[in-house]
């Protein structure tokens, strides 16, 4: 039975377990202060290098001024949620990773978008394989990619960072996209390819300029028998030997050589 002095002191234990808690958490809030204190003072956790890696496009230095990482902060106070976030604005930047390399070292790891083409409308524009308009980098590429023209007039705005509006846009550059993946020989020589009247297309050469009629077929089907075409000259000739090429016709190709 308990007696009311029990009822008014609780046990030593109870006491103990109180002041402990209590205790512990004092050290901690002393810790972190400590920590604090002492990191801005020995400067050991100081940024003093950011590491990145997977860009190609973009220069280390604009990936560092998009990621806002000021060198000599404290390594502990930087939120890498927000800098992954705020890297992943960038239109180039399809996924972005940041870890820390303590002491003193922050790891950047980025996966670009890679441009497959351009895209002529009102203004110069690139995009990737998902259709992702690209805004013009401020490097060279370095490479020659296809354009896509006879757009200019379309009423739709086109914004970095975003799918390409015009359905009929989406839908060649997923033949492009296919080209390159199946026919790569043959989209190395694809200069632009022109849209004009009826659904029309005309394909232009990287070297000489060499019109090839495609017609209003099947774009895919007529790249198809281009790439086929390509392969029967088994490297001894080439698209741009010849002044011009039509494959409107039905079961063949009419090719007029190129006076030399």
């Amino acid at each position: 039975m308990k007696t009311e002095q029990n009822d008014k002191f609780p046990p030593f234990k109870v006491i103990c377990r109180i002041g402990t808690g209590i205790l512990v958490s004092v050290l901690f809030v002393l810790l972190i202060q400590g920590s604090n204190s002492w990191c801005s003072f020995m400067e050991v956790f100081d940024v003093t290098q950011v590491n990145i890696q997977g860009n190609t496009i973009l220069t280390d230095y604009e990936i560092l001024q998009i990621a806002n990482i000021q060198l000599d902060t404290c390594i502990k106070f930087l939120d890498l949620a927000s800098i992954q976030r705020q890297l992943e604005t960038n239109p180039y930047i399809r996924a972005a990773a940041v870890s820390l390399d303590f002491p003193s070292n922050v790891n950047i790891l980025i996966s670009e978008r890679v441009p497959i083409c351009y895209i002529s409308h009102k203004d110069l524009f690139l995009v990737d394989a998902e259709g992702i308009v690209l805004p013009m980098p401020k490097q060279s590429l370095g490479t020659n990619l296809p354009v896509i023209s006879g757009f200019e007039s379309d009423s739709l705005d086109y914004f970095p960072g975003y799918y390409i509006p015009n359905e009929s846009v989406q839908e060649i550059i997923q033949v492009i996209s296919g080209t390159l993946n199946a026919a790569p020989e043959l989209y190395s020589e694809i200069s632009e390819i022109r849209h004009w009247n009826d659904n029309n297309f005309i394909l232009y050469t990287v070297k000489s300029g060499t019109p090839i009629y495609l017609g209003n077929k099947s774009l895919p089907e007529q790249l198809n028998i281009l790439a086929n075409f390509q392969t029967r000259l088994n490297g001894k000739r080439h698209l741009s030997d010849y002044q011009y090429l039509d494959l409107r016709w039905n079961k063949q190709i009419v090719a007029k050589e190129r006076r030399s």
